[in-house]
């Protein structure tokens, strides 16, 4: 469990400390295959973060106590101004 919460908090500090990096990857992602489902596209960015904190192996334990945090940046980056 201690692993988990090591890995939920590099993750939660890579959002914070890159929030306009992620969401501009978000925004690129939905422009290049905009016809993909949204999972896929989710499952690319999740990838992306994993490999930038080499925890790729960690991730997928984590990811369910991130994915609220990460689908409300999503719907405020694909928000409309």
């Amino acid at each position: 469990m201690l692993q988990i919460a090591a890995t939920i908090l590099q993750i939660i500090g890579l959002l914070a400390e890159h929030k306009e990096e992620i969401k501009k990857l978000i925004l690129d992602i939905e422009n290049l295959i905009p016809m993909t489902a949204g999972n896929t596209k989710a499952q690319i960015v999740r990838n992306f973060i994993a490999t930038s904190l080499s925890l790729e192996a960690q991730i997928e334990h984590a990811w369910p106590y991130i994915s609220g945090l990460f689908n409300d940046l999503v719907a405020t980056t694909k928000k409309p101004a």
